[in-house]
């Protein structure tokens, strides 16, 4: 039988190795793009990051890797993007100054607040660490896994979509509640990290590859 071809695009960020060990510990076969050239017929695309949104749009423009992702989420490829990689969907983000995103879907990328509201403690800001994701539709890539399950996170921004129906899950961190993950059609998006979230966070690549 032969393996799903995953093109994972590379963001210049640092956990594509494991995005690409995770994948192939799955069963796929991965070509890494790095630029537009590269454009080969793959059946999927990943789309990974961590860090600094502003720094992800300029290496994706600058390759023309926007254009690409683009042009794959329009064909209805499937498409599965990773932390930063799901922030860069919406329409903009606030960090460093306001930089511009894919626009795929409408919504802000919004700082977490140290504050946390009637209380004298403060959030930790980036959250690092593990936290229980809440199901707030069926969502393909969560099948097989118990509701309410923990994923790792790392990150100090999170993505406010105008359109609620697109949450797959969301998180509870000291009374802010956000969006943990998205989907519509052939778009999947996680702001916590599957490659580094054990059993449960293979096998949401597993039910991705499952999709192609």
């Amino acid at each position: 039988m032969k393996k799903p071809l995953i093109g994972l695009v590379d963001t210049g960020t640092s956990n594509i190795k494991s995005v690409n060990y995770a994948l192939q510990e799955c069963g796929a076969e991965v070509l890494q793009i790095s630029n537009i050239d590269q454009n080969n017929n793959v059946d999927g695309i990943v789309v990974p990051g961590i860090g600094n949104f502003k720094f992800v749009m300029d290496k994706l423009k600058k390759e023309k890797l926007d254009k690409l992702i683009l042009e794959k989420t329009n064909l209805n490829l499937p498409s599965l993007f990773i932390c930063v990689g799901m922030q860069i969907l919406f329409s903009e983000s606030s960090e460093l100054g306001v930089s511009k995103g894919l626009g795929v879907f409408k919504g802000k990328v919004k700082k977490i607040a140290n504050e946390i509201k009637g209380s004298k403690h403060k959030r930790n800001v980036p959250f690092i660490g593990w936290n229980k994701i809440i199901k707030m539709k069926n969502c393909k890539i969560f099948e097989k896994i118990p509701t309410n399950n923990f994923f790792y996170f790392t990150h100090s921004y999170y993505a406010d979509p105008v359109d609620q129906s697109i949450i797959s899950t969301k998180v509870n961190y000291f009374d802010l509640n956000y969006c943990s993950s998205v989907s519509k059609n052939n778009i999947f998006a996680t702001q916590f990290h599957p490659e580094k979230s054990a059993k449960n966070g293979l096998k949401i690549y597993e039910n991705f590859l499952n999709l192609l």
